[in-house]
């Protein structure tokens, strides 16, 4: 598993940061439902957590509200991994070696899905699997290159078996079924949170298929790792 206290332990200790102080709390990101209305983050399934850094933000996605205000030494000591991948992506701005870590608000996700879809469609798939449901995103995908050629998967047991935007939506212990039937894969970023990131990332090696992860949450670890990200419209 890539070790998120490590990572942030080894850039705090190279950059003297370790007493310096973090603080972490839930954001009220709001998004615009008017015609997307199953937001994750909306529903409360979700919960985005910010670290503020110097006055320097970093998100992280995660299922597990807490907040916390301390130095980096004591989060390593005490904090969940939700935390410090937050703190890893507020520390990284600050140091200006990532940047679009902070989420994008209203009807931006939309924007965002649209300016996705172009950049598919340069690279051609004919099978497209997203992991992780980001409705906007499956919506236009679904739009343009049709509910056949789209398969996702998701872990909220609310999704799981439901028709989304015309694609059935399967449980995520069939990732590697996801995986090896798509050309492309799209893959939230807060499986870095969730500790599902390393099983997602070896399987699309396994399979030879490019993987595109999207959002704010792996910000940092895209960099660390040089993975290709996805988020247009992050700040």
């Amino acid at each position: 598993m890539v070790d998120v206290k490590e990572l942030l332990k080894d850039l705090a200790e190279k950059n003297r940061l370790l007493n310096e102080e973090v603080e972490i709390k839930i954001s009220d990101t709001k998004l615009d439902t008017t015609r997307i209305k199953d937001y994750p983050l909306m529903s409360g399934k979700e919960i985005l957590l910010r670290a503020d850094f110097k006055g320097c933000y970093g998100d992280a996605f995660t299922d597990k509200p807490v907040e916390f205000k301390g130095t980096i030494r004591e989060l390593l000591d005490k904090g969940n991994r939700a935390e410090m991948v937050a703190t890893l992506n507020a520390v990284m701005r600050y140091l200006g070696l990532i940047d679009r870590t902070v989420h994008c608000s209203g009807d931006e996700p939309e924007k965002c899905a649209k300016e996705l879809v172009k950049y598919l469609k340069e690279l051609n798939p004919k099978k497209i699997g997203v992991i992780g449901l980001q409705p906007a995103f499956v919506k236009e995908i679904v739009d343009t290159f049709g509910a056949e050629n789209v398969l996702v998967s998701d872990l909220n047991p609310e999704n799981i078996g439901k028709i989304k935007y015309g694609v059935k939506i399967i449980h995520g212990k069939y990732n590697e079924e996801v995986i090896k039937n798509s050309d492309i894969v799209l893959a939230t970023g807060s499986t870095i949170a969730n500790g599902t990131f390393e099983e997602i990332w070896n399987l699309a090696k396994k399979y030879n298929k490019k993987i595109i992860f999207y959002g704010t949450t792996i910000a940092g670890i895209s960099k660390i790792l040089g993975v290709e990200r996805f988020c247009k419209l992050g700040r």
